[in-house]
């Protein structure tokens, strides 16, 4: 009895000593992402209440790496680790943006590892939805089959999606619209008559012919090109298919055609040389003054623009105009180029360091669930017990299910995004992920579900154009073709120069031809071809 008690005491003690070893085997993940200056930045990630609660699903620990500083000092850390051959598990950064041939040349580089294998082995939700979407899953691979990162998807199949990527337009003032008695216009020709009854018909009321019908800062006249069909830079023609370049060829004769009339005309002013266009200062104080009729705008305008102009005219307001339809078929208006594609920006990888490869994808792949979305989007819901595990949270989560199945951030939550509010746009630093890129899918309503009705109308408003002139931007040239490019696009000043002076009559329109001949011998050809090569890859994928 004595050794059965001995021997029992012994195995309990022994099972004592391995408690807090066996309470530690939940395994770790090193991830590294980008900090920032703004004071909330460098700890955001680590207290966000949907990724923790992510991390106890998944059961996955994050070991942060969040560099710090200017832009460039943060950049300079990331080429840094990349550069010491001693890498975190995981690296979500803007790495297309950040590392010269992006992602891919972060794989040729032996720096990140292919995820086929680990999405069939260990991401069965992940697997699944690519599974499903055929055309999403086309555009996340590179052009052999590979995958190699995750990034937020926007499916892009609900109006709601569109208008959560859309939030740039045409604009202009309402009231002047109604003071001259006219609709909103929808083609090249309306649009004319509009900015002629602008410049005639002092909508202003200040009895001066003082109004710019269209101010053209901001690139505010490329909003123009695509009623001709084209889209500034690498652009898909809807007439062939084909890859056309928007300031080269027929259609950008007609465009400047137009252009030339409107400026003979006074109809637009601030055309400039550069193709960023005006400062923003010079086309918002033209706005600000009650000068201004039309202008390329923000879904934000009518918060951050609108009450200063109503401290000039108190009748003053907005208004979202459509994009104007296409003059060789008024069925079909084109949008420019929101860069529309079903991933974003920010991209996640693992690096060949990943001690946990395993566990990693555990941890992405349960981002990808709907739990994972809402988590990774909302927070958690005010009821999950969850909440009472965190102690900043006080037991209270960041949103609530309204009777008709809405989501609503709680009291709660948006007091804590007091503090993190973004000026230049109505996008709180929030609870939640929504501005953070982490990994999900879909979360649209999220967006629109958070900003005001102006904004969420005019983005509708926008997104409901056609996207096919957008040269597609999950495209990413090679390396070697980058730097081909980059050669032959240095050709970007010539064509700025005469754009102004085509525009401006400086140039006269009769010039043309030897403008295109000029642009033959500084390689337009070759540069259209390397686009249509990389788009020719490219729609070849999975096949």
């Amino acid at each position: 009895m004595k050794k059965f008690l001995a021997t029992l005491l012994a195995l309990t003690m022994l099972l004592a000593m391995a408690a807090p070893a066996l309470a530690e085997e939940v395994p770790t993940v090193s991830v590294m992402e980008a900090g920032g200056t703004a004071l909330y930045q460098p700890y955001l990630s680590p207290t966000l209440v949907g990724l923790l609660k992510i991390q106890d699903i998944a059961g996955v620990k994050i070991e942060w790496n969040i560099p710090g500083g200017t832009n460039d000092e943060i950049q300079a850390q990331y080429l840094s680790i990349l550069a010491s051959g001693n890498y975190p598990d995981i690296i979500k950064w803007q790495h297309n943006n950040s590392y010269v041939g992006g992602v891919a040349q972060l794989y040729q580089d032996g720096i990140i590892i292919r995820l086929n294998e680990v999405i069939d082995q260990y991401m069965p939700n992940y697997k699944k939805l690519l599974e499903e979407n055929p055309q999403v899953a086309k555009t996340l691979m590179d052009d052999d089959g590979n995958y190699l990162y995750f990034t937020v998807i926007n499916p892009l199949n609900t109006e709601l999606e569109k208008a959560s990527v859309t939030w740039w337009g045409l604009m202009m003032r309402q009231d002047w619209l109604d003071n001259v008695g006219m609709e909103a216009p929808t083609t090249i020709d309306e649009w004319y008559e509009v900015l002629t009854a602008f410049k005639e018909g002092d909508p202003n009321g200040n009895g001066e012919m003082d109004e710019i019908p269209f101010d053209g800062g901001s690139a505010g006249i490329g909003l123009f090109m695509p009623a001709f069909g084209i889209s500034s830079g690498a652009y898909i023609d809807p007439e062939t298919g084909k890859v056309g370049y928007g300031e080269y060829g027929e259609d950008y004769k007609a465009y400047l055609e137009t252009m030339n009339k409107w400026y003979a005309e006074g109809l637009i002013q601030n055309v400039f040389l550069d193709e960023t266009g005006a400062p923003t200062a010079t086309a918002d104080n033209n706005i600000y003054a009650d000068l201004s009729g039309s202008w390329k705008g923000l879904s934000n305008y009518w918060e951050q623009r609108l009450p200063m102009v109503l401290e000039k005219n108190p009748n003053a307001d907005f208004v979202a105009v459509q994009w104007p339809t296409y003059v060789n078929n008024s069925d079909v208006f084109y949008a420019g180029d929101y860069g529309m594609g079903y991933g974003d920006r920010v991209s996640v990888v693992i690096t060949v360091d990943c001690k946990n490869i395993e566990a990693a994808a555990r941890l992405i792949d349960t981002m990808y669930t709907e739990e994972g979305t809402n988590l990774t989007t909302w927070g958690t819901e005010d009821s999950d017990p969850f909440n009472a595990t965190q102690e900043w949270t006080g037991g209270r989560g960041t949103y609530y299910i309204a009777e008709d199945g809405s989501f609503k951030e709680t009291d709660w939550a948006n007091e804590i995004c007091t503090n993190f509010y973004d000026g230049a746009f109505p996008n709180k630093y929030r609870y939640a992920m929504s501005h953070a890129s982490w990994p999900r899918w879909g979360a649209a309503e999220y967006i629109m579900a958070t900003r005001e009705d102006t904004y969420v109308n005019s983005s509708k408003l926008w997104a409901l154009a056609d996207n096919s002139l957008e040269y597609p931007a999950a495209i990413v040239l090679s390396v070697d073709a980058q730097k081909a490019v980059a050669e032959i696009e240095n050709m970007g000043t010539y064509i700025a120069e005469m754009q102004y002076k085509f525009i401006t009559g400086e140039e006269p329109l009769t010039n043309y031809d030897a403008y295109m001949e000029q642009l033959q011998k500084m390689g337009i050809e070759e540069l259209i071809k390397l686009y249509q090569e990389a788009y020719d890859r490219f729609m070849a994928r999975g096949n």
